[in-house]
């Protein structure tokens, strides 16, 4: 039963945490003041807030919950018979949470995420009747954001694929070897997990065609590099399972099988965290050269942690040394997961780094987000901008005459937070009159 659980409860579960990460991020952001629509292209309104997003999440563990003693209990027939009923439930409500048409659930938010995520799926456009082309620009950010966050959902993907397709011989009345072994042989639920990484690929390679830099356009190889050496572990460690594996006589590879898996798997994660670093986040790169007086020819040397780069929006920098180690020590833990000792402990241990890579992408956002401030020059917001976003977002108006009300209130409360700051401003001080 345990195994069971971890095979169909993981992946909601992972979703579900990811979802209250970005319900974290989205507070970290507005409390940090970055400029969230621009960076995404967005419109005021097209983004969700913390809390509402928060509170969808927690809608979601209710489900998860509701579903899992279902399971154990074996409350429902059905759920007791065929246990993928429970992970197929349970994407089912999400897609129809996500895309209901009804004005509920911050509908503007869920059409602008369904019309990124369309773009990500499918982002070439149609030239008149039959002619499809390349877009005419580099990849958004948006989207290469989103596509980014659904790499770290790729096992999810191979568990719905594994899910449907238990499902559907459980409702054709046969289970073959393939059942019992949770669909290992099928090649869909590879694809499935290769599904963002052949996302993130294509944007790179669209973004190399378009960029006007030949700097840029080697970047863009490298990235797309990255992501290929994420399909090749994906690619080494399907082929023994659909083929089956060749006996030792008959191979002519030098290394085998689980060898070439866990090569490339280091691989990737090495790469991978060397691109968090340094691409993604704008550190570890070469320190500006120091400033230097034309006039009086003195060399005056900038200020620059080790390691870090020049401006930092967040206060401590303690906060950046502790990001690079969880990174690289989650990303070689995710390679070292893949070794045979994990069938030893158990399928727990899996959904523990189903989980544990969700986090460290909500980790990355933080920083990815900021080094998009700083690399484009985006100003933060000063905190009565912010304090009036609330205001505004803070209550619904129902007609033309409610929305008046609302501006009038919030530019009475600017106003007087600028008064007090002018009387504070005059305002002699103690030291001042005793001067006097």
């Amino acid at each position: 039963m345990p195994s069971e659980v971890a095979s169909f409860f993981g992946g909601p579960l992972a979703v579900n945490v990811f979802l209250l990460g970005a319900a974290g991020n989205l507070y970290v952001f507005q409390r940090m003041g970055f400029p969230l629509e621009r960076v995404m292209g967005a419109k005021d309104g097209d983004l969700p807030t913390a809390r509402g997003l928060g509170a969808f999440a927690a809608l979601l563990f209710g489900i998860l919950g509701l579903l899992y003693i279902a399971f154990r209990r074996s409350l429902v027939l059905v759920m007791a018979k065929f246990h993928e009923v429970a992970l197929v439930f349970y994407c089912l409500v999400v897609l129809l949470l996500l895309f209901a048409p009804f004005d509920v659930l911050h509908r503007r938010a869920r059409m602008f995420l369904g019309k990124k995520l369309y773009k990500c799926v499918f982002p070439l456009s149609w030239k008149g009747t039959a002619t499809l082309r390349l877009p005419m620009t580099e990849t958004p950010f948006v989207e290469v954001f989103l596509a980014d966050g659904l790499t770290s959902m790729s096992k999810v993907f191979y568990d719905v694929a594994v899910g449907v397709l238990m499902l559907m011989e459980s409702l054709d009345g046969r289970h073959s070897d393939w059942y019992g072994a949770k669909m290992k042989p099928h090649p869909l639920p590879y694809l499935c997990a290769a599904w963002p990484y052949l996302i993130r690929a294509t944007q790179c390679l669209i973004s190399y065609r378009r960029a006007p830099l030949a700097n840029d356009k080697f970047l863009h190889l490298l990235n797309t590099f990255k992501y290929g050496t994420g399909l090749s572990v994906i690619v080494v460690g399907a082929l023994p399972a659909i083929f089956g594996t060749a006996p030792a006589s008959t191979s002519f590879l030098v290394l085998d099988g689980q060898t070439m898996f866990l090569l490339c798997a280091c691989c990737n994660s090495l790469y991978s965290f060397f691109w968090d670093v340094v691409m993604d986040w704008g550190l570890c790169q070469p320190a500006p050269a120091p400033s230097r007086d034309l006039e009086s020819h003195v060399v005056t040397p900038v200020q620059h942690y080790p390691y870090l780069r020049q401006q930092l929006h967040y206060k401590s920098p303690f906060v950046y040394y502790v990001a690079m180690g969880v990174d690289g020590g989650l990303r070689i833990l995710w390679a070292t997961s893949n070794w045979e000792w994990v069938d030893l402990v158990g399928a727990e241990f899996k959904v523990v780094m189903q989980v544990a890579e969700v986090l460290r992408r909500c980790m990355w956002n933080c920083f990815r987000v900021e080094w998009q401030c700083v690399k484009h020059g985006f100003e933060l917001r000063p905190a009565d901008v912010q304090k009036a976003s609330g205001l505004l977002r803070s209550r619904k108006p129902k007609n033309s005459n409610d929305k008046l009300n609302v501006l009038e209130e919030t530019a009475t409360t600017l106003d007087a937070d600028s008064d007090a700051d002018d009387d504070h401003a005059t305002k002699p001080s103690d030291d001042q009159k005793f001067v006097a």
